[in-house]
């Protein structure tokens, strides 16, 4: 185990942005995945929107969740690892979904190491500083208070609401992720880089990017996951410090 990362897997597979909404191949295909890095025994980091929405209280879960939830523990409980990084559309998962569906859950980055190569783990919504209507909507949004309230809501309620609210932030983000902030991405992974990080991963903008840097004899890398619903793409990190993006195809191994 890397000295101060608990989270040190031999290899591991990242994926972003799935934003499932229904019981369709992508929910499916989303679950094959799972299922085979169990077999595999390969963990699974999940930084982000897995759902196009998703709320941290029981009561607030559409009906089409719950078995994907549930099919996630189940695969846990059989010994599969995986760990979750919140989005924009997660809210406040730690209480239910720490320990029962993920092994952790953070509210903002993680930090893990597979082989010697340091990770830094984040969904990549605040990479972008122009976007300041956003950074304002973020703050409140993610308001523990104004969430509290919310939550003790009927959900015949709230989850009409929140099918709106979505639809509005969707059309809202359009513009800042079709312009990808380049500049941003790599500001950041230059002042991770300095701190002794090897490879940042982001999710959120639904652009496949690959960034190496060489910093000396060292190469490092800023990688940005795909929307999984474009091409069923994830990314993979092995211990000897090999890395790619691939393409799920259900019946083929996985690395």
């Amino acid at each position: 185990m890397e000295k101060g990362f608990p989270i040190s897997p031999d290899r591991a597979i990242f994926l972003a942005d799935a934003h499932l909404n229904q019981d369709d191949t992508h929910s499916r295909n989303f679950l094959a995945l799972a299922a085979k890095a169990a077999e595999e025994k390969v963990p699974v980091f999940l930084l982000g929107d897995i759902f196009d929405l998703w709320f941290g209280t029981k009561g607030l879960t559409f009906g089409f969740q719950k078995p994907i939830v549930e099919h996630l523990r189940e695969l846990r409980g059989a010994g599969l690892r995986l760990y979750y990084v919140e989005g924009n559309r997660d809210f406040y998962l730690k209480r239910e979904h720490e320990g029962t569906t993920f092994d952790i859950v953070s509210e903002g980055v993680m930090q893990a190491a597979v082989g010697n190569k340091r990770l830094y783990l984040a969904h990549g919504d605040t990479v972008n500083r122009a976007d300041l209507a956003y950074r304002f909507w973020k703050g409140i949004s993610k308001n523990r208070l104004s969430y509290g309230g919310v939550a003790h809501l009927p959900p015949s309620l709230i989850l009409p609401l929140a099918d709106r609210l979505e639809r509005n932030l969707k059309r809202s983000n359009r513009r800042y992720r079709g312009a990808f902030p380049e500049k941003d991405c790599r500001e950041l992974g230059l002042r991770l880089f300095r701190k002794g990080v090897d490879i940042v991963i982001l999710g959120h903008f639904h652009q496949e990017r690959l960034m190496r840097f060489s910093l000396g004899e060292a190469t490092k890398i800023v990688a940005v996951l795909p929307s999984w619903k474009e091409r069923w793409r994830y990314f993979f990190v092995t211990a000897d410090g090999g890395y790619v993006f691939r393409a799920f195809k259900p019946g083929e191994p996985l690395l």
